[in-house]
């Protein structure tokens, strides 16, 4: 969960940058600006696809994560997991987040940034920008997919490791008359 999260903030920024600078409310852009440009950016069908892309490649990770600590696991546990995956993915609340993303816009972006931003979708390269960027995103994920699964390794074997070494060992108590 955390990795999509995190693949969602990544998302996120790449597709709609975010400047770090105060608005008066004479500037602010509203909701509907907002909406507008999301509209422009296609983000619903977006951020759909880049969860149906996650949800792929997080189900694959976890099966071989699953097979090397369990190696005598059954396809049938395999086939359980990968349909709760399923569940969890259908019941996510896409246009709740894309709502909750509308406020952030409006604090960071006035009227004149949403509108040169839109003008940008628009254009041809704006649209190839667009188009391409899933599969960009897709093969980036991919390329540093065995990365992010040595650190995953890497953190599981130092939390046993912690894990371990704070649980003392029962050891028979000796008893002084």
């Amino acid at each position: 969960m955390k990795r999509i999260l995190g693949l969602l903030l990544l998302f996120g920024l790449t597709l709609g940058p975010a400047f770090a600078q105060q608005t008066s409310s004479d500037d602010q852009a509203t909701k509907e600006d907002v909406e507008q440009l999301f509209t422009t950016m296609h983000i619903r069908e977006q951020m759909r696809n880049m969860m149906d892309l996650m949800a792929k490649q997080s189900k694959q990770m976890a099966q071989e994560a699953l097979k090397k600590k369990i190696p005598d696991i059954t396809q049938k546990d395999l086939d359980r997991i990968d349909s709760m995956m399923d569940r969890m993915m259908k019941n996510f609340d896409l246009n709740g987040m894309i709502d909750d993303m509308i406020p952030v816009y409006q604090r960071h972006l006035t009227k004149a940034d949403i509108s040169a931003m839109a003008k940008f979708y628009e254009t041809p390269t704006g649209q190839k920008m667009l188009r391409e960027q899933p599969q960009m995103t897709a093969e980036a994920m991919k390329a540093v997919q065995p990365r992010m699964e040595k650190m995953m390794a890497d953190m599981m074997d130092e939390a046993e490791k912690a894990a371990r070494e704070s649980t003392p060992e029962q050891k028979p108590s000796t008893v002084k008359n």
